[in-house]
């Protein structure tokens, strides 16, 4: 096929490419490794349910929307997901009384 053909007449270049990042078809395993990722440090952090999903959510918002990008961007994207998922997922607030702890102290 001739450049002719290929173009419309009158452009002297044309853009017949069109191309799909990688990271956009593996962004259901990039949920799953963020998961196993935040796992560890959920013993480290307490929970805040709302403001780790909120977080997961606008991180994997930032992955979809960058990942089209330099790879930086769905890094980012990937962390602030991983935050979200380890801040939601966290160590409850300690109790007074822990089910461990409710034995007889005689």
């Amino acid at each position: 096929m001739s450049l002719d053909a290929a173009c419309p007449s009158g452009m002297t270049t044309c853009n017949d490419v069109s191309a799909v990042s990688v990271l956009l078809p593996l962004f259901p395993i990039a949920v799953v490794l963020a998961f196993l990722v935040a796992w560890p440090l959920t013993h480290f952090l307490r929970r805040r349910s709302l403001l780790g999903w909120s977080l997961a959510v606008i991180g994997a918002a930032v992955y979809l929307y960058l990942a089209a990008g330099p790879s930086i961007g769905a890094l980012l994207g990937f962390a602030i997901s991983v935050i979200g998922i380890a801040l939601a997922r966290g160590n409850p607030t300690p109790s007074a009384v822990s089910p461990r702890n409710a034995g007889d102290f005689s």
